[in-house]
Order: C-alpha cells, then structure tokens, then sequence
C-alpha cells in the first residue's frame, strides 16, 4: 500500500492541515517572524515562496502540489516577503509574472481575531489574482494574506514576512477547468 503524501509530511493518516486565522497568526507567522524554527514536520506543509516574484500563480501550484493529489479543494500555505513600491513609500507591489497580472485586494483588511477586544494577532486580507492578457487564469486564484499586528512585535523588528493562504477559484475556474 502506497503511503499518501500527508502522512510521509509528518502528519497521521486521516489528519488534514487546517489551522484557524489565530493558528496562523498566533503561532506560525510569529515563529517566522520571531526566527524561532517551526517543527519539521511543518517545512512541507508552510512553505517559503515569493508570492510576488517572477512566477504566475498556477506555476506555483504545478510546482509545490502533490503528485498524488489532483490539488482541487486543498489550500497552500506560503510565507512571503512584502515588497514595497519605493524604498521610502508604504505601499505594497503585488506584481507577479512577467507584469501583466497582480494580486487585487478584494476587501479591507479584517481584524484577527475578530470582535471588540482590544488583543488583536494581526490581520487578514483577500485577494483575486488578475491577468487580463491570459483569460483562463483572470480571477481562478484567491489569496488570503496574514499580517501580524505591530503590537506583537520587538521595538525594531520589522514585519515584512506575511503568511498566504492560496487556492484556486472554485468558481471561476469551473468556467475554464477544461483549459488547465
């Protein structure tokens, strides 16, 4: 009998990697932030990827999936490195590819956890992946975006690791799952 993937990852057989918003703040993203080494048992399941670098959104997904897993319903989970527009600026480039497509926030960024206290772990953020220039991938790739809050951090620490949760667009993608 073949062992899965998930199982040789560390995890028991039967178990799935789905941690919460606060999971992924609180203890994940504040070890990589923290430099405090993760389990290994995590080093295949939170990968470092440049989500804004030279690679297209399904180039990552063809390279980091599974071989015996045909990927449709499970998330990937990335760190990355933000990318700031000017050295002295505040915004974010979130250009990949070649330039022709980009990460559009889809709304504000949402406390995490939610509600009215005061503790908070940081933020979660949408976004949809647009490319005009290729129509099989314009809008069938969601990322969520996991920033910490700057209260959790050293004096001069700086934040500039963020955690993705990345997937494919279930529903744009059943419109051009044919061409994939």
């Amino acid at each position: 009998m073949q062992e899965s993937a998930r199982f040789c990852r560390g995890l028991s057989v039967g178990c799935k990697f789905r941690p919460s918003d606060e999971e992924l703040l609180g203890y994940f993203l504040y070890k990589k932030v923290s430099r405090v080494a993760l389990p290994p048992q995590y080093d295949t399941l939170i990968r470092d990827c440049d989500l804004y670098g030279n690679l297209e959104p399904w180039q990552i997904w063809d390279f980091f999936k599974d071989d015996d897993d045909d990927g449709e319903e499970e998330d990937m989970f990335f760190f990355t490195q933000l990318k700031k527009n000017s050295v002295n600026g505040s915004r974010i480039n979130r250009k990949v590819g070649l330039g022709s497509g980009s990460w559009q926030s889809e709304d504000s960024a949402n406390k995490v956890p939610p509600g009215e206290l005061e503790t908070k772990l940081g933020f979660k953020k949408r976004f949809r992946y647009e490319n005009k220039a290729s129509q099989d991938h314009d809008g069938a790739w969601i990322m969520y975006e996991y920033s910490l809050d700057s209260s959790l951090l050293e004096p001069r620490q700086h934040n500039n690791y963020v955690l993705c949760r990345f997937k494919r667009n279930v529903k744009a993608g059943k419109k051009t799952k044919n061409k994939w």
